[in-house]
Order: structure tokens, then sequence, then C-alpha cells
């Protein structure tokens, strides 16, 4: 079983200190890496940041005291947002869990011992809670194996690209290693194109 990411997600800042979702968009990009809380998709496969939200994960709509506080904001998808809306298990905002039932902050490595990915990159639960997350988000979504594939291409085409130039540069043999980087450009934009349209 693989991690359901590569790194736990930090707030820069805390309590109140921007007015508006914009200003704490700017700064939220910068601390999940461009990367979405809970299903880790990057935002780049996804029409960028743009396209992306910010979640209140204790919902604004139940704590109004916490919609600018900004580490209860949470770079989100679209999908993982709309998903989540303003479900909440209890009264409290401190509560988040109540009989294997809520949402663990994604800031949190104790998130990371919810969910993992299988072989194919799609997202599992591994706990009762990481069940009920994952059915509430929709972590189920094929789109969230394809991006995390998607990712995993992207980084061999970068060090295969790597290895070709190096090559060329000392005058080595490089027609194999070419041949490759073409067939991974073809995967690549393959699932480019699928991740695009796939829900």
């Amino acid at each position: 079983m693989n991690k359901i990411r590569n790194r736990v997600p930090k707030h820069s800042y805390k309590g109140e200190k921007w007015k508006t979702i914009k200003s704490n968009k700017k700064r939220l990009v910068i601390d999940f890496q461009n990367k979405c809380a809970y299903c880790d998709d990057f935002d780049r496969y996804s029409g960028g940041e743009d396209n992306y939200h910010i979640d209140h994960f204790a919902p604004k709509s139940k704590f109004k005291h916490l919609e600018f506080v900004y580490e209860n904001l949470m770079y989100s998808c679209p999908y993982c947002n709309r998903a989540k809306k303003d479900k909440w298990i209890g009264d409290n905002s401190e509560i988040t869990i109540i009989q294997n039932k809520g949402f663990i902050n994604p800031c949190t490595s104790e998130y990371d011992r919810q969910l993992g990915r299988d072989d194919k990159g799609n997202i599992v639960p591994l706990t009762a809670i990481g069940e009920y997350m994952y059915k509430e988000l929709k972590l189920y979504l094929s789109r969230h194996a394809i991006n995390y594939n998607l990712e995993k291409v992207e980084f061999q085409l970068k060090q295969i690209k790597k290895s070709i130039d190096q090559k060329k540069v000392n005058g080595e043999y490089s027609e194999e290693l070419e041949a490759v980087y073409k067939d991974l450009c073809a995967i690549f934009y393959e699932y480019y194109d699928i991740s695009c349209q796939k829900k």
C-alpha cells in the first residue's frame, strides 16, 4: 500500500490575517504546493489554481467566526470541495469525529493513516474513518488515480530528458532513451486528455 501523498501540508500562518478568500488563497496555493488537501490532485491537471477552491474545514455556515481563520482554510479541488460542502458531524468546531464518522484535518499526519493508494493509484480507505471520508468526499472517482499517475509519468519524463541531454553533451548514444521518452510523452498526453474529461 502506498501513501495517499508525499507530504503533509502545513499552514504558514495562524489566525485571521486576511479578510478575503482571494488574499488567503494566494498563500494557500504555496502552502499546499498546488495540491488538493483531501485527494492530493495537482491543480495543473485540472485547470490550474483559478479552477481550485478554498474549503472551510469546519464549515463557515456553522462556524461563521472561522470564515477567515487561516488554519481552517484548505486548498481544494472542486470535486472534493463540492462533495464535502457543509458536512460536519458535531456542533463544535473542535470535535471532528464522532463514532468513526467525520473528517480528519488533512494538515495532520493522522489523515495519512486513514487513506492510502493501491498500485494503480486509486485512493483506498484504511480505517472506518477513512471509509467515511472516502465515501463523503467521493475519493473513489477515477480522476484521482489518473492525476496521480500523470504526476508519476511527468516526473519520469523529466528524469529521462535530463539523461538524454547529458548523453548528448557527452557525445553518447541516446536513441533508445529518446524512443522511451517519446512513448512516455504519448502516454502522458493521453492521460492528460482523459483527466480533463473524467469525473
